[in-house]
């Protein structure tokens, strides 16, 4: 054999080794990225179930507070309307009785004149 049969097997010697280290290195690359997602899969589930706890429970306290929120708004809104629809009853009613009216009011005058006046 010649100097180029000997190279040219050499190189191909050194060509095949290189084609099996890669193809060594990229069946090692695609067995770790298996183990990688064996191993993330459970950790990712228990993620995605924390996440979904999580949301449902903001979820929970949202609707509690705005619950909470419409209640105080009703009750407030009651708060106002009650002194409104006072005001309009007794309007009604000293426009309807005027003199019985005009009588409770010197009656309350009398007893508020008695009960602050000094007793000396």
């Amino acid at each position: 054999m010649d100097d180029k049969t000997y190279a040219s097997s050499g190189a191909s010697l050194a060509s095949s080794a290189d084609n099996a280290v890669q193809r060594g290195v990229s069946q090692a690359g695609s067995s770790l990225h298996e183990t990688i997602d064996k191993v993330a899969e459970p950790a990712r589930s228990t993620v995605d179930r924390a996440a979904t706890v999580a949301h449902n429970t903001v979820d929970k306290l949202a609707s509690g507070a705005s619950s909470v929120a419409g209640k105080v708004s009703d009750q407030a809104q009651r708060f106002t309307d009650v002194p409104l629809q006072a005001v309009d009853y007794s309007k009604a009613y000293i426009k309807d009785h005027p003199l019985q009216a005009v009588g409770a009011a010197l009656v309350v005058g009398w007893i508020f004149g008695r009960l602050t006046a000094n007793r000396h």
